[in-house]
């Protein structure tokens, strides 16, 4: 290249070079020979200027990472820090895009393995030298609701002109109604195949986290019908613990149908329930909620207590503490365990969950690890005094609950696979191979996923190798034809994020229904046993189906039996259903739904054993 270069500039100096006898005279070969070369490293030098990045990109995404997950965060907030140390810390290639005037923690994520990207404005040549086209995965993760939805907007539009492969885009919105809103118009936005579309709340997910490791179904006392023992106390009032009212209200429900009681306790608590009703006024349908004026948080034993609570403190069965500051949250644990010794003697008695907000540092220097990689401290806690902490980043921004197929992903797509052979396959065989008359091979498929022996890992996959096989041989097709519509992924990427959501809390409910089982004396589950026990088991799911609905939006209403396209309207855009009422005023066959899901409570048992 520089042999071409000085043969150029040679020829087109050669007149001045003629020219300019006297500066021949002093040794022209020399001057000439250092003119040209300067030129030539001037020259290397603007093209490698502008060439280095893309050099850059073709060694990071060809070379070096080329086995390795890429993943892509896009913002500057305590959960884009803390998720993006989390994946590293797992093999996952992670580039940060963060502001460059706003840039704040470039020390903490150093020696990490984390790619930090300033920018001032993040634009497509940008996405390019992040590797947007080769990321498996993007979190748009900053703490502010409209810069995240205008970014996710930008990456989407971007990666649906460009292509490339497909990308988990999880989105960060905050605000509950606006989450709601997007969560039932995403599909559209997911019509692109390049592109799956989530949006993650942190402190929805918080709550969903203290509800699934620590439900109050595991903690009341429900062996005997009507026993009044039925209550929990949750103390303060922010953001997660709205959410955490919203998890009871839909998952928390009883087989004999009495509400749990739910004692409030913060300042301002009957204000504040009055706002929190008013946006949700179906709320006290499912459970019941006593707000109780706290005016300190020292719990004394000589405090002007609500009289309802105190008289019954006794049928308490958890505590839950909220607070928006560590040291707050720690205190107010420790402060209600002495409050409940003082009136049962029993230092044990009640497990209080706290949600740590990891607000300061305190939580940092409380939190050194010591056996088991767990904090010497919050472990004296859990054992001597029974209060266990949950913590808001470091136990819910990680890789596996954010981009993961964790594992109530993978049993979400299990129940959604189920319900896709009863109510949707033989739609789809008359549509896509013109195949009629389904109802033998349907019922076939549903006996075998009922029955189905799971062998190894990936248990879900196992399950779509054996529909494939079958549906393949039915229809005279290789089985990569077959998966492009029947496939477990396919099927669950075709519905809505509102759909995915049902059924995600399908599988979050397990546990609850395990429990009833248990508590009926139900040990092999079949058509014929569940039958027999309809009364106490189908109310139940449809109960937790209905406020579920009911807390996302929908209404009772008639729907058309004779216009499809006017009943879709008015089912899945203005959220109308007809099943929304009390479960004995349903007809048989919808009765019959609400049993279905038992049906498949063995298979997701044994694909929760092996994930």
């Amino acid at each position: 290249m520089i042999l071409n270069l000085n043969t150029i500039l040679l020829s087109l100096n050669s007149d001045f070079i003629s020219a300019d006898s006297d500066l021949m005279s002093l040794d022209s070969d020399f001057t000439h020979y250092h003119f040209l070369m300067y030129i030539n490293i001037a020259i290397g030098a603007i093209i490698f200027y502008y060439l280095y990045p893309w050099l850059r990109l073709f060694i990071d995404h060809y070379v070096i990472f080329r086995n390795q997950e890429k993943i892509i965060i896009v913002g500057q907030s305590r959960m884009a820090r803390t998720f993006a140390i989390d994946a590293a810390s797992i093999g996952k290639k992670v580039t940060l895009i963060s502001n460059k005037s706003q840039n704040n923690f470039s020390d903490e994520l150093k020696g990490k393995g984390i790619k930090l990207m300033l920018v001032r404005e993040l634009n497509e040549v940008k996405l390019r030298l992040a590797g947007i086209n080769h990321a498996s995965s993007c979190l748009v993760g900053s703490d502010n609701d409209e810069y995240n939805i205008l970014m996710s907007k930008f990456i989407g539009d971007f990666k649906r002109k460009k292509g490339g492969k497909k990308m988990k885009l999880i989105v960060g919105v905050q605000d509950w109604q606006a989450r709601n809103l997007l969560i039932d118009q995403v599909k559209s936005f997911n019509s692109t195949p390049y592109i799956s579309l989530r949006f993650y709340d942190r402190c929805q997910s918080v709550a969903r986290l203290i509800y699934d490791r620590f439900s109050p179904n595991r903690f009341v006392d429900d062996t005997t019908i009507k026993n009044n023992k039925k209550a929990i106390c949750i103390v303060g009032y922010n953001e997660v613990s709205k959410n955490f009212l919203i998890e009871n209200c839909i998952l928390s429900q009883f087989q004999d149908g009495e509400k749990l009681k739910i004692f409030l306790l913060c300042k301002n608590a009957t204000h504040l329930l009055e706002e929190f009703s008013n946006t949700f006024p179906a709320l006290t349908e499912f459970i019941s909620i006593h707000p109780v004026e706290l005016h300190n948080t020292s719990f004394s034993s000589n405090y002007d207590w609500d009289k309802n609570f105190t008289d019954n403190i006794f049928n308490i069965d958890a505590v839950y503490v909220f607070g928006d500051e560590d040291a707050s949250v720690i205190t107010k644990s420790l402060n209600f365990r002495q409050f409940f010794y003082t009136h049962t003697q029993n230092i044990r008695k009640v497990p209080i969950i706290a949600n740590l907000p990891e607000s300061t540092s305190i939580s940092s220097l409380l939190d050194e690890e010591g056996t088991d990689s767990q904090s010497f401290l919050f472990k004296k806690y859990q054992e001597e005094l029974h209060i266990y902490f949950v913590k808001t980043f470091s136990d819910t921004c990680t890789y596996k609950n954010i981009i993961d197929d964790n594992e109530i992903e993978s049993l979400a797509k299990v129940v959604n696979y189920y319900y896709a052979i009863k109510h949707q396959f033989d739609q789809l065989l008359n549509d896509k191979f013109r195949k009629n008359n389904n109802t033998k091979i349907i019922r076939e498929l549903e006996e075998r996923m009922i029955n189905f022996k799971i062998k190894k890992e990936h248990p879900y996959k196992q399950i779509e190798s054996m529909v494939l096989e079958r549906l393949g041989s039915y229809t005279k097709n290789a089985s990569y034809i077959i998966k492009q519509v029947f496939g477990i992924d396919e099927q669950w990427d075709s519905i809505s994020e509102r759909s995915k959501e049902s059924n995600r809390y399908v599988a979050r409910h397990l546990p609850s229904k395990l429990k009833i089982l248990e508590k009926l004396g139900i040990k092999e589950i079949n058509e014929e046993t569940l039958l027999a026990h309809m009364d106490e088991l189908a109310p139940l799911e449809h109960n937790r189906w209905s406020a579920e609905k009911i807390m996302a939006g929908f209404n009772y209403g008639n729907l058309p039996t004779n216009d499809k396209k006017l009943k879709s309207i008015l089912k899945y855009t203005l959220k109308i259903h007809n099943q929304l009422k009390r479960y004995d005023q349903l007809d048989s066959v919808n009765k019959h739904k609400d049993i279905e899901i038992y049906l498949i409570i063995p298979l997701l048992i044994k694909v929760k054993e092996n994930l």
